[in-house]
């Protein structure tokens, strides 16, 4: 009697299989080729993420300059894809909110959580059912999690940042006023420049660096002092491979690992200003078919049944499984490295993992004077003797890489032709030219 009234429920007499942690409960899930139950499974995944957020809270110490308990209260800014591992994540920050609330404690962060849209790319002016069916879906967040402060970004809110070297791309935003034409609207602008690129990877690395910059904006413009994307242990792995395949091996350190990384701001091209922004991804420690689990049998109501959605040309992440293939003429890099790593997730996890600790263990390139390369640097002046940044990732340029890897291409046209243009890296070069 007691006992159940102290709300414990006695472990059930069963003859099957009992839970290798607790040796209570039956065992029903396997985590990490051990079979455990249900209770565990779910303790598991939540110490995962909360000891990473306990290590971005130990790098951003006293960010206030007020005092008292506000001053100790971090701001972050939150990459949802309307995926898997994003969704779990935003609903693992929120039990960790409520386990502080119910603690009598304050909560230990702010959350804003940016879906950036990339629906127009898809639809026409007069045709915007995409953005209405993201809206609707975002609307089921704010009601499921309504202590976040959730936002829609267009993708097509890219052409006003200065984060891009504009110049760079085969679509200036400028190229109609040159021609004395009518500047057509921003998603007319966009959609034009998708167009023009070669391929589907093409499309596909363009989208992720716009995503990228707009979520590193929201993040700047917010004062929030980092930004939390969902990559998971798989994720990671994948965007390795890929973005090696294209080119961008030498910028891995800066992608993969946490830590500040650098933004340039081209609004003075003379003089482009550099600042920082500390990226993180809580969930990497954690396979993606863990995260599935997770969001799909564990969580009340399930996050896969009540906020699941279906929208053509979707991120492949937010698919559980991937689609058989029916053709390869449009499968970007992205695409079969996503097939090809839910296989090895499945029988080899270890693989897997040994793939993103591997990239963790590289270390960023110090410049001249002993700083990192994001502007912490140890003496000196100025930002002549940092390294030059690509106009279009912002990341650091492999002078010597890129030469070397350039190949048929030659030297970098844009960059040869002069008229004040940028530089791009040889990653860039290839998903614009291909």
């Amino acid at each position: 009697m007691d006992a159940e009234f102290a709300g414990e429920v006695p472990p059930p007499t069963t003859t099957e299989p009992l839970c290798l942690k607790c040796h209570q409960y039956e065992g029903t899930l396997y985590s990490r080729s051990q079979l455990v139950c249900r209770n565990c499974f779910s303790k598991f995944i939540s110490a995962k993420c909360v000891k990473q957020v306990g290590i971005i809270g130990k790098d951003i110490r006293n960010p206030g300059s007020g005092s008292g308990a506000e001053s100790q209260k971090k701001k972050y800014v939150l990459g949802l894809s309307l995926g898997v591992s994003s969704s779990a994540l935003v609903h693992l920050l929120n039990e960790n909110v409520e386990y502080q609330l119910a603690k009598g404690r304050t909560a230990p962060f702010e959350l804003i959580v940016v879906h950036i849209d990339p629906s127009c790319l898809y639809c026409s002016s007069d045709n915007d059912r995409g953005g209405e069916l993201v809206e609707a879906t975002l609307d089921r967040y704010r009601k499921r999690y309504s202590r976040f402060d959730f936002r829609l970004v267009p993708v097509s809110d890219v052409l006003n940042l200065g984060t891009v070297d504009w110049s760079t791309l085969p679509c200036s935003t400028d190229e109609a006023a040159e021609k004395g034409q009518k500047k057509p609207d921003t998603k007319q602008q966009l959609r034009e420049l998708f167009q023009r690129l070669p391929s589907s990877t093409s499309r596909a690395d363009i989208l992720r660096l716009f995503t990228r910059h707009l979520l590193i904006s929201e993040a700047r413009q917010n004062e929030c002092h980092a930004l939390l994307l969902g990559h998971t242990t798989t994720a990671l792995a994948e965007l390795t491979l890929s973005e090696t395949a294209k080119g961008r091996g030498f910028s891995l350190p800066w992608q993969v690992n946490d830590g500040p990384v650098a933004v340039v701001g081209y609004q003075k091209r003379d003089k482009p200003a550099t600042t920082t922004v500390q990226i993180y991804h809580p969930l990497r420690d954690l396979l993606r078919k863990e995260l599935v689990v997770y969001a799909s049998e564990l969580t009340t109501p399930s996050l896969v049944a009540d906020l699941a959605i279906s929208i053509p040309n979707h991120a492949a992440s937010s698919s559980q499984q991937p689609a058989p293939v029916v053709s390869h003429k449009d499968l970007s890099i992205e695409e079969v490295m996503f097939r090809y790593f839910a296989e090895v997730e499945e029988n080899y996890p270890s693989v897997v993992a040994n793939v993103a600790r591997t990239t963790g263990k590289l270390v960023r390139i110090l410049d001249r004077h002993g700083g990192e390369e994001e502007g912490v640097v140890g003496g000196g002046n100025g930002s002549s003797e940092k390294r030059e940044r690509c106009g279009l990732c912002s990341l650091p340029l492999d002078e010597q890489g890129d030469e070397r890897w350039r190949g048929e291409l030659g030297d970098d046209e844009v960059h040869q032709k002069g008229g004040g243009k940028g530089r791009i890296c040889y990653g860039c070069e290839r998903s614009l030219r291909g």
